[in-house]
Parts: structure tokens; C-alpha cells; sequence
């Protein structure tokens, strides 16, 4: 399965998917599901930042030869900016994860976010279909390459074809860009050469807006790989299961429509804005908990917190880690939708 569909409003084709109960358990392409216990209901605690692969490809992969790139093969792209890490996608396979949310973004956001595949993909292409041009007769000295720090490295699959390609990459291509020549273009170093890319583009290349590239939802959990949620507010408490071909509600047996549209509410609570850098770990209100159990031993329980913010928005941390700001309002209506069902 490939997400290629932009969600309307960040997310909500997903959702749609989550409510007719149609997220298949494809596990990122692999053809083996995770193993479960007896009773179905074995768990990890909760996830940290899963490890990508970028620097350990970086290290490893052949280099490959700019002209071969197409954005079909790109299985990973990391951004350096003045030497810091700025930007870091990568595919990551997980047998607990659907296909289209194997892709992490690592740098900034550990992990923790959900990709959108289109704004992702348009800036693979950005990348495979940058004009280089030999820059041969071009003084080593003169490039400024030597010791820049701005650097784009590209992890791709050589042999991909219109039909697909392994998950795994096994080429890479660093591009280093140095200074500028009198008609304006970069030098970029790749592949062992010097060549001139456009200024647009390679300005574009370390002008991604992360944000840009993440679904406007707080996490994609697949309604397949959970046994049990408990979501939690100031003064009441619900419980959620599946298992079984059967759906529980507060102990009491549900259809399944009823279900996914109490799973779809929970699922669609979406990020409006990026949580500002310089917000203080001070005293804050807990307003709501949302904890998602797993049916399988590799897929790692999730723990939605939302904290008062201001008036208007909460904080919105997922397993101890907080990147985003939601809905206040959103939240208040699900707890009042929860209450009304429970009555």
C-alpha cells in the first residue's frame, strides 16, 4: 500500500480509513505479523525515539551517481544546515506499522509524527531532478567546498522501476554545497566531482519546512494492532477493547460501527500549530490521557497527554515527547461525547 493522497486538512482521509475500519495490519510490506501471546495481548512500555537508518547507510552505501537518482528510489534524505542537523526522513519498516507510515522524520521530530508521503515526495523530486552541470574546468580552491558545512545526503534504491523497488537502499550520494559562481549557481561536490546546481533550487534543497512534511494528526495508531484504550480526563475515566470479532465500551458489548467512530473521534484530533520553542516545562494543567495497549509484542504502547497551553490550545505529548498544539475545544468535545455514550 503507498499514501498518496494528501489528507484534507492534515489528516482527515485517514481518518476516514480509521472509521470504516479498513486500516489492513500490512505491516510496512513485510509479509510476517508481529507474534502475539497466548492471549493476544502482549506489549512492550512506551516507545522512546525508534533508531533510523540514515547514519548507518551513510557509513555503509556504495556511492552512487546523481544522474541515476529519480524520486521513486529515495528511501532516505538528511539535511544539514551550518553543520547542525536540520532535516531527516527516512523509510523504517516496522511489522506493527502500515506502509504508508513507515516513513519517520527523525530530525526534529524524533520519530513522533505521522508523514505526509505527497509534500515528502515533492521534495524528493526537488532533489532528483536539480540541474547539475560539470563544473570541470573549475579550481578545486574556488568551490568552497572544502570544509562547508551545508550538506544534503540522499539514500536511494539503485534498481527501482515503475512497479517498485526493495525497501532497503544500497546507494548513497552526499551533496556538498560550497559557494557561489559570478552567474549565481552553487558549487556542489557529489560523487567525487564538482558541479553547478541553480541557486533556486539548492536554496529550496535547505528551505524545507519540516512541518510542512507531517500529517495535521497527533499520531496514526492502525485500530489493528490495538487491544485495549484507556482514555482518562480530570474526573472520568472510559475504557475502550477489541479483540475477538467483538467490541467492548465501558464493559458493555458495542457494534462495530459504534467503535470505529469512538476510535475515529480519538484519532482525529489534529495539530493546528508547532508548540514554540521557548514554552516552559512549568506547572500545567492535565486535561486528558490516552492510552493506546497493543495486541502484539513489537508494536510499543502510546501515551497521548494533553496539557493546558493557553485559552485556546493544548499541548499534545506523545510518549513524553511534545512537538505540537491542539484544540482545547477538540478535546472537551470528546469528553463530552464519551460521557454522553456512557450515560
Amino acid at each position: 500500500m503507498v499514501w498518496k493522497k494528501r489528507a484534507g486538512r492534515g489528516g482527515m482521509a485517514l481518518v476516514i480509513c480509521l472509521a470504516a475500519g479498513t486500516l489492513i495490519f500490512s505491516g510496512c510490506g513485510q509479509e510476517e505479523s508481529a507474534g502475539k501471546g497466548q492471549d493476544g495481548q502482549q506489549e512492550t512500555g512506551e516507545a522512546a525515539a525508534e533508531v533510523n537508518s540514515l547514519a548507518a547507510w551513510e557509513a555503509s552505501l556504495e556511492p552512487g551517481q546523481p544522474e541515476a537518482l529519480r524520486a521513486e528510489a529515495v528511501r532516505g534524505v538528511s539535511v544539514v544546515k551550518d553543520g547542525e542537523p536540520y532535516f531527516a526522513v527516512s523509510y523504517e519498516p516496522r511489522a506493527y506499522k502500515n506502509s504508508f507510515d513507515c516513513w519517520d522524520i527523525s530530525v526534529p521530530y524524533r520519530s513522533m509524527a505521522a508523514v505526509d508521503t505527497e509534500a515528502m515526495y515533492d521534495y524528493f523530486r526537488l532533489i532528483a531532478e536539480m540541474k547539475l552541470e560539470p563544473a570541470a574546468d573549475t579550481a578545486w580552491e574556488e568551490t568552497g567546498v572544502d570544509g562547508s558545512e551545508d550538506t544534503v545526503y540522499v539514500a536511494y534504491f539503485e534498481g527501482q522501476t515503475d512497479q517498485g523497488g526493495q525497501a532497503e537502499p544500497d546507494k548513497g550520494i552526499l551533496y556538498r554545497f560550497g559557494g557561489r559562481n559570478e552567474e549565481g549557481d552553487y558549487y556542489v561536490e557529489a560523487a567525487g566531482r564538482i558541479w553547478t546546481a541553480d541557486a533556486d533550487t539548492a536554496e529550496k534543497l535547505f528551505a524545507v519546512n519540516p512541518y510542512d512534511c507531517i500529517l495535521k494528526v497527533v499520531s496514526v495508531v492502525s485500530v489493528e494492532t490495538v487491544s485495549e484504550v484507556e482514555i482518562a480526563f480530570a474526573e472520568d475515566r472510559f475504557r475502550m477493547q477489541a479483540g475477538h470479532d467483538r467490541f467492548m465500551f465501558d464493559g458493555e458489548e458495542v457494534d462495530s460501527q459504534t467503535f470505529y467512530e469512538l476510535y475515529t473521534q480519538l484519532m482525529s484530533i489534529f495539530i493546528e500549530k508547532e508548540l514554540p520553542k521557548d514554552d516552559g516545562d512549568g506547572q500545567r494543567e492535565l486535561l486528558m490521557t490516552v492510552t493506546y495497549h497493543r495486541n502484539t509484542k513489537e508494536a510499543p504502547k502510546i501515551t497521548q497527554r494533553y496539557y493546558a497551553y493557553d485559552d485556546t490550545y493544548a499541548i499534545a505529548q506523545v510518549n513524553g515527547t511534545e512537538f505540537f498544539l491542539v484544540s482545547r475545544e477538540a478535546l472537551k468535545k470528546i469528553e463530552y461525547d464519551l460521557q454522553r455514550r456512557g450515560l
